[in-house]
């Protein structure tokens, strides 16, 4: 699954292309700027870190910067095999989740290592279903977003939980629990102090950021859920082929 990514200053839409390339698009147009290819697997997420630099992760283990412009290759970085990445726009950083909650913070315009640690996930207890699916070790952070001041990111994990930490010590100084299955999209709006995370249970569910409250509960009715995105006042959630739009409180 490949998440969209935005650029608003020029209008620029970053998409899957092919089997294992991403594209940039012109939002106003819909037409195509340049593509990108490299990767060995599919590539699951990109995000512009510059106006002329984009970063992408991809299942073969590889962070890859390039060249906004040219769609040249110009770092790549192997330490993981990435699962999420989260662009810090006012500080030029960017959080990449792996396997076992580890995560980095590189820099985006040169990928150089700024910080690396891993977060306590706990063993996910899933609730007994037809096919007699017990407990089970799950080991990723599967979604990633920057919190509002800068310095914490918001991690929606394998085991149910999504967890605030600090970005460069690891430090977790919150946590949600309420999801029954792997959390694999979070959003933050910070005009409303709103935390957004969807999962495979099913449900998209709306958090105060502030604290640990829960506020609403949407229930989807399908597990494939594809990412949410905040548009102003609502959510759009991908929920398979369609797009649902969640009014937030």
């Amino acid at each position: 699954m490949f998440r969209l990514a935005s650029e608003p200053v020029l209008g620029r839409v970053l998409e899957a292309h092919g089997l294992r390339g991403f594209a940039v698009w012109d939002s106003q147009d819909w037409k195509c700027l340049q593509t990108f290819v490299g990767h060995g697997e599919p590539v699951r997420a990109a995000a512009f870190v510059a106006e002329d630099r984009v970063v992408s992760i991809s299942g073969d283990s590889t962070v890859q910067l390039w060249d906004a412009w040219t769609g040249a290759s110009l770092r790549m970085f192997e330490h993981m095999v990435p699962h999420a990445l989260s662009m810090n726009p006012t500080k030029s950083l960017v959080a990449i989740s792996g396997q076992r909650g580890a995560i980095v913070i590189l820099d985006g315009p040169t990928l150089e290592v700024r910080a690396d640690f891993q977060l306590p996930l706990v063993t996910a207890r899933y609730e007994q279903r037809a096919q007699g699916q017990g407990s089970r070790p799950v080991h990723r952070i599967q979604a990633l977003a920057w919190h509002p001041d800068g310095e914490h990111l918001l991690g929606g994990g394998g085991d149910f939980v999504t967890r605030m930490f600090h970005g460069h010590t690891g430090q977790v100084v919150a946590e949600w629990h309420g999801h029954s299955d792997e959390v694999i999209d979070v959003a933050v709006s910070a005009e409303r102090g709103l935390l957004c995370t969807g999962s495979y249970d099913g449900t998209v569910r709306v958090w105060s950021l502030q604290g640990t409250q829960c506020l609403a509960v949407h229930e989807l009715g399908h597990s494939d859920i594809g990412g949410l995105c905040l548009m102003g006042s609502a959510l759009c959630v991908t929920v398979g082929i369609e797009l649902r739009v969640i009014p937030l409180p």
